[in-house]
């Protein structure tokens, strides 16, 4: 037998019907590519859905912890600072009395039985006048003396309290 004389008589009788048949096959082929693209196009949608939804919830999760957690902060940060008031306050009063005291003492030692104001004797290279205050000592009013033991009081608080603080 001569297949291959066979095989060209029976392509050019039947070509249109090969071609056709052809075509067919390769429409079904597409058509499953089709469809198979389309069910992956539609699982990736619902599941970017299935995404967004889930960024949602973990972004409102997220949120709602933040807020706990700032709240719980602000709620410490509250109470070192209520301490850090009563601190200044005990402090304040400390610094208070002691410049009382201070004061008290210095208006005693002040007061002597001398009838007139003393003066520093003459020497050889000044004269006598009131007495002078040794270098380093600083007279201020007890006014002012109560204002800086009022701030040292809260200098000193402030600066406990923030070393209790969180630095993040």
């Amino acid at each position: 037998m001569n297949l291959p004389a066979f095989s060209i008589a029976f392509l050019r009788g039947n070509w249109k019907l090969l071609l056709g048949a052809g075509i067919v096959l390769l429409l079904i082929v597409q058509t499953f590519r089709l469809q198979n693209t389309q069910a992956a196009l539609e699982a990736e949608r619902a599941g970017r859905t299935a995404d967004r939804s889930e960024y949602r919830r973990a972004q409102a999760e997220a949120t709602a912890n933040a807020i706990a957690d700032a709240r719980k902060k602000e709620a410490e940060d509250a109470k070192k600072a209520d301490a850090a008031d009563a601190r200044y306050a005990d402090l304040s009063q400390q610094y208070r009395a002691a410049v009382l005291r201070y004061g008290a003492a210095q208006s005693a030692a002040r007061q002597t039985d001398l009838p007139v104001p003393s003066a520093s004797p003459a020497s050889s290279d000044r004269p006598g006048g009131p007495t002078i205050v040794p270098q380093g000592s600083i007279l201020i009013p007890q006014e002012d003396a109560l204002i800086c033991a009022n701030n040292t009081a809260r200098l000193e608080a402030v600066r406990e309290w923030t070393l209790t603080l969180d630095p993040n």
